[in-house]
This record gives structure tokens, sequence and C-alpha cells, in this order.
């Protein structure tokens, strides 16, 4: 009897909530030229009620058979990045002038954002905390 209803919590759980992620990225670049790159997607330790979420973007591709979600994301973080690029983004900009010439080091940060994706057929929805 214990054992069922541990089942029925379980898939209560996995018929409305989704598993959560972290979203953060940080680009610099020195005299337009890369010098430090971090791509972060990490899995969050907190099942989440899908009713908390809104829908921030979608993308188009299928994931495949045996394929981690998160694995999935970081083939498409391309994607990903141009969805939240305009959600929460910042960039500071320093030049410098020295005796031996200019440097520009510009810095662009998406800070730490969280989201869910839910699969369908074709394409994978995200969707952002409200």
């Amino acid at each position: 009897m214990e054992r069922n209803f541990c089942l029925l919590i379980i898939l209560a759980c996995s018929l409305f909530a989704s598993e959560s992620y972290w979203f953060s990225y940080k680009i610099v670049t020195q005299d337009s030229m890369m010098v430090f790159e971090e791509k972060n997607i990490s899995p969050q330790m907190q099942i989440i009620d899908k009713n908390d979420y809104e829908h921030l973007c979608r993308v188009d591709d299928r994931r495949k058979m045996y394929e981690s979600e998160e694995h999935f994301l970081n083939r498409n973080f391309d994607k990903l990045l141009t969805c939240f690029y305009p959600f929460s983004s910042t960039v500071v900009n320093e030049t410098l002038v020295e005796t031996k010439g200019v440097i520009e080091r510009t810095q662009l940060t998406i800070i730490p954002i969280k989201f869910t994706v839910d699969f369908k057929d074709d394409f994978a929805n995200i969707n952002t905390l409200k």
C-alpha cells in the first residue's frame, strides 16, 4: 500500500511539474577579440509547478530518442542564447587609453534565469518564471 502511494506521488509530480534549469552566459571581448566565454546550463534541484512559468520562446529541433534534456539544451545553446539575450542582459564597455594605444574591453552578461523545457513532437517550448 505504501509503495503504491509513493508511486502515485511520483506520477503526479511528473504530470504536473517539470524539471527546471538555470541559464547564464558571459563573454568578454578585448579589441574585438574574444578573450573569455562562459556558458552555463545546469539543472535546478527543485521541482516547480508548470503553472508558475510563462512561454518565452520555441526551439525548432527534434529531441533524439535516447537524448537527455540537458544534452538537448547544450546542443541548441545558440538558439537558447537568442531567446534569453533580450530577457536580462547587461553590457559593460571600458576604454583604456595608454601610451602604447587604446584598449577597448566589452563584457556581456546574462544573469542566471530559471527556465523549464516542454518537449513536443518537432520542437521544444522554453518557459521562464513569471
